[in-house]
């Protein structure tokens, strides 16, 4: 009887783990440093609530709070999925609501606070800075026009400027800490290209001298045929030695070497980007870069369609900002590649550059899509690939 208890315990624990990570992969995306960080945040937003419910007389403040509330939590969760820039417009209508909320309750300067620490995630920093004196300013101004009392303004004023500063320093930190990481990455990338440049010339010199020897040796064998057979012979037997010792050394050069020329591709792209003046960034999403799940072929062909897209851009694009994405979405790696400069039109996406991008791509069963104008910045490339099937 007890087995059979702990067995539907266990079924209900694992059924309520199931549900809470489909919430948790609905609110947040997969990509956060510390998944559980924005959760543990909220702990502040029942100070904003709970007051009203207890120090309020008129009920529909506390309905107003309530929807303010869940519009907030709206914003908040939303925030995490956006990228670049686009955060200022949830920072202004969460400024937008603890505003209104302001002349309901003094606690809705919890949500002044909130607005201020997602200030660090605008860039530059100068930029960040300036939005979190401008909610200052903001707090300033509401608190003279509707003389709010101190208990409202010195929290919102004073708690917005530290978490702010503290929230937009760390994460000045951590981007310089990934950069770091990054360009330790890079070096170690293009330390297995120079490695791989330095195996390439050992090859070329060991099967030139190798041949020339080889080849000076038949000659001498054919010659000696009908002279000294015998030596001949010995010299024929001094060619299969030689070929098995060439055979010996190939395997010891090549032996253990595999790198990923897609990695080394971009690492490439971003020494060569670097000499142009030409910004270049770089990321991987939902995948980790030491196990892109493609085959040799698929990611040769990728890192040489990633080569052919660099030279279009230096030679045509007339930009001077490159960003390269690597995803994985469902069962497709997805290679995306765009940059700020004057564009292509409809004649050159059909080029023998491009359509050579799309025959490689086609053939190892992908697709290639090129968009510009209409909306797109520049020149936008994405190439699918299918992951490779493990089963």
């Amino acid at each position: 009887m007890k087995a059979l208890e702990q067995q539907f315990i266990n079924i209900r624990v694992n059924v309520m783990k199931r549900l809470l990570q489909k919430i948790d992969g609905w609110l947040l995306p997969r990509n956060l440093n510390e998944q559980s960080s924005p959760y543990v945040w909220l702990i502040y937003l029942p100070l904003f609530f709970v007051p009203v419910a207890f120090l309020n007389e008129h009920p529909m403040d506390f309905v107003w709070v309530l929807l303010a509330t869940f519009a907030f939590l709206a914003l908040y969760f939303h925030a995490f999925w956006v990228k670049g820039q686009t955060v200022i417009y949830h920072i202004v209508a969460i400024i937008l609501i603890a505003s209104l909320s302001a002349l309901i309750t003094a606690t809705a300067s919890t949500l002044f606070i909130y607005a201020a620490a997602f200030c660090s995630r605008l860039k530059p920093i100068k930029y960040a800075l300036g939005v979190l004196v401008a909610i200052l300013i903001w707090i300033a101004s509401i608190s003279w026009v509707f003389s709010f009392e101190l208990y409202f303004i010195l929290p919102a004023l004073v708690f917005s400027l530290i978490i702010g500063l503290l929230n937009i320093y760390q994460y000045a930190l951590h981007e310089n800490k990934q950069a770091l990481i990054l360009s330790r990455k890079e070096t170690q990338r293009l330390a297995k290209v120079a490695e791989r440049e330095r195996i390439a010339r050992d090859l070329h010199d060991l099967i030139g001298h190798t041949f020339s020897v080889i080849t000076l040796k038949a000659d001498l064998a054919g010659r000696l045929l009908d002279k000294d057979l015998e030596k001949a012979r010995s010299e024929i037997k001094q060619l299969e030695e030689i070929s098995r010792n060439a055979l010996s050394q190939v395997r010891e050069v090549v032996s253990g070497y595999r790198t990923s020329d897609l990695l080394s591709e971009l690492a490439n792209a971003k020494n060569v980007f670097a000499s142009l003046n030409i910004k270049f960034d770089y990321e991987f999403e939902n995948i980790d870069e030491q196990h892109i799940e493609l085959d040799l072929a698929a990611n040769k062909e990728l890192a040489i369609v990633l080569r052919e897209l660099v030279t279009n851009i230096i030679k045509h694009a007339k930009a001077d900002f490159v960003t390269a994405n690597i995803m994985q979405q469902n069962d497709k790696i997805i290679l995306s590649m765009q940059d700020n400069g004057v564009g292509i039109d409809s004649t050159q996406i059909h080029g023998n550059g491009l359509k050579g991008i799309t025959e490689r791509i086609q053939y190892l069963n992908g697709s290639v899509s090129i968009k510009s104008g209409a909306g797109v910045a520049g020149t936008l490339t994405q190439v699918s690939l299918p992951v490779v099937d493990k089963d």
